[in-house]
């Protein structure tokens, strides 16, 4: 009787042995699953610093709206606000944020219009009116007001004005891989139709 309980106790050990490995081999393939579909997923960034009024996120090769639309803020900015003083200060922010097709271009053309600015001692300053994203193109559109001073004149030139940027993210960087300024209100694509 003893022998009899022994054996079907030891069939029934046997038999929860089986499905233990069973199930533990299941679990081993779903981690081993689990964790290679981690390690091969895009990293997200969440950003919420004060001058972005939404929250933004970078990957390694795309970003959101609102992290495209900041940077072409910043960007309206810097290239907006220019003085004989402050011109090396701008070409060494702007110059790591270049594409590689547009760099010698717009270099060429930044120190054209740096020497201007210095030989006529005129300083530039930009106010931002709005800043928009046109997803169908990927541009940003920064507008607003530029004025000009020049060294003699007390009264700035005001002009409306337009930066235009498009921007892609390279390994978690921003780049610009094209600028267009010019003066109005922005060309989107429902104007110039």
């Amino acid at each position: 009787m003893n022998a009899q309980r022994f054996r079907k106790s030891f069939n029934d050990l046997l038999s929860d042995n089986r499905w233990l490995r069973i199930i533990l081999a299941i679990a081993a393939v779903t981690t081993f699953i689990a964790v290679s579909g981690l390690l091969s997923k895009d990293q997200r960034i969440v950003l919420q610093p004060v001058t972005l009024t939404d929250n933004a996120w970078v990957e390694s090769n795309s970003s959101s709206e609102s992290y495209k639309t900041a940077w072409g803020a910043f960007l309206a900015m810097l290239m907006g606000n220019l003085t004989p003083d402050s011109l090396d200060f701008v070409k060494e922010r702007l110059e790591p944020l270049l594409a590689p097709e547009i760099y010698n271009q717009t270099m060429t053309a930044f120190e054209s219009q740096a020497q201007d600015l210095r030989d006529n001692r005129v300083s530039m300053r930009f106010e931002i009116k709005s800043v928009d994203f046109e997803r169908a193109t990927g541009k940003v559109f920064v507008h607003g007001y530029r004025y000009a001073t020049a060294s003699s004149s007390d009264k700035p030139q005001r002009s409306e004005r337009t930066y235009e940027y498009k921007i892609r993210v390279r390994e978690y960087t921003p780049q610009v891989f094209d600028i267009n300024t010019y003066p109005g209100k922005p060309k989107t694509q429902r104007v110039l139709r």
